[in-house]
């Protein structure tokens, strides 16, 4: 009886322990997976700060092609046309020009066919004054029709030059290579000496003109590399071509020109250009994603040898060529994420894709 008792008072018991032993154990937590980030290194780059100011890219040839004679258009090329240096631009009608310089053609073979028996002839009484057959005045007078059969022979061939550059001006070449900008006359129109034909602009020979405070002179040079930036954002680096040093008196500014030979942007678009304030000094720097700015502070995520992130507050400076300085616990070298660190937190293990990927 009492043992049945006892197995009557422990049977409940057994089954909550029975129960408690059957409860699975919880599973230990799992660390996240590697976080793929795309990384680069912290660099040494000579940076200043700057100020942009507003540039326009401009030809260094651009001209208003004028005719030199009179005529009436017979051709002129169309807005857009592709001209080599020399190349023809317009035509003028050029046939009383050429009537004239076959006219010219003929006086001068007349002159010095002339010029050319008055000195034979010249010659000849020479020898024989010098052997006393004719008088000395007879000598005179052939020298003299020789002189003058000289100078009407080269009357002749000025009058002849003149026929040819008369031709020529018909024609309205191209002093430089480049397009047809503008037709500002139309064939069958008469034109007159000075009147503009075309405008034709060098395409290639491009540059960026800016009117830039007197204050920043001290820090620029001709050959010194600025950055340039267009309004869609799309920036390159130019060499500086000329700098005028002649400041306007009202604005306090002086003209610099930037080289943008080679270039595919369009002659008359409005530029902004970085430059200068300050002589450049070495700064640590990184790319601009590799900053994150928060309200608590700026920081940036740098990888150790192990592939873990650590978060290292920094101080961000001028920016240059896609890079930003930045102060703080870093060293050249020390690769920082540039690409992922949204998801990232201290103590993170990363998978590098790299600086290339």
């Amino acid at each position: 009886m009492l043992t049945h008792a006892i197995h009557r008072a422990l049977s409940p018991l057994a089954v909550f322990i029975g129960l408690v032993v059957a409860v699975p154990s919880a599973p230990a937590q799992q660390s996240p997976p590697p976080a793929v980030v795309r990384t680069a290194d912290v660099v040494a780059l000579d940076m200043a700060r700057t100020i942009t100011t507003p540039a326009s890219v401009m030809s260094r040839n651009d001209a208003q092609i004028a005719a030199e004679a009179s005529g009436r258009i017979s051709f002129i090329a169309e807005p857009g046309d592709e001209i080599a240096e020399g190349g023809l631009i317009a035509q003028m009608d050029d046939r009383q020009a050429r009537i004239d310089l076959e006219s010219a053609r003929a006086r001068h073979a007349r002159a010095a066919a002339n010029a050319s028996y008055q000195n034979a002839e010249a010659l000849r009484y020479q020898q024989l004054a010098e052997n006393g057959t004719v008088p000395a005045t007879r000598l005179r007078e052939v020298e003299l029709a020789r002189d003058l059969a000289v100078q009407d022979a080269r009357e002749a061939r000025s009058a002849l030059d003149r026929a040819e550059l008369a031709l020529e001006r018909t024609q309205i070449r191209a002093p430089f290579a480049g397009r047809v900008a503008e037709r500002l006359i139309q064939v069958g129109e008469l034109s007159a000496p000075g009147r503009d034909i075309a405008r034709l602009v060098d395409i290639e020979h491009k540059e960026a003109v800016a009117q830039v405070p007197v204050a920043v002179a001290p820090f620029l040079r001709v050959g010194m590399n600025v950055t340039l930036s267009l309004s869609d954002d799309s920036a390159i680096r130019a060499p500086i071509r000329a700098i005028i040093p002649v400041g306007n008196a009202v604005s306090r500014t002086f003209e610099v020109r930037i080289d943008l030979e080679g270039s595919d942007w369009i002659i008359g678009s409005a530029a902004r250009v970085a430059l200068p304030t300050e002589t450049p000094r070495t700064q640590l720097a990184a790319p601009y994603d590799a900053v994150i700015l928060r309200a608590n502070g700026n920081f940036i995520f740098v990888i150790d040898a192990e592939s873990v992130a650590h978060q290292v507050a920094v101080a961000p400076g001028v920016r240059t060529d896609g890079y930003i300085a930045i102060a703080g616990e870093v060293e050249v070298g020390d690769r920082v994420v540039v690409s992922g660190a949204e998801t990232l937190s201290e103590g993170r293990v990363v998978s590098e894709l790299g600086e290339d990927a």
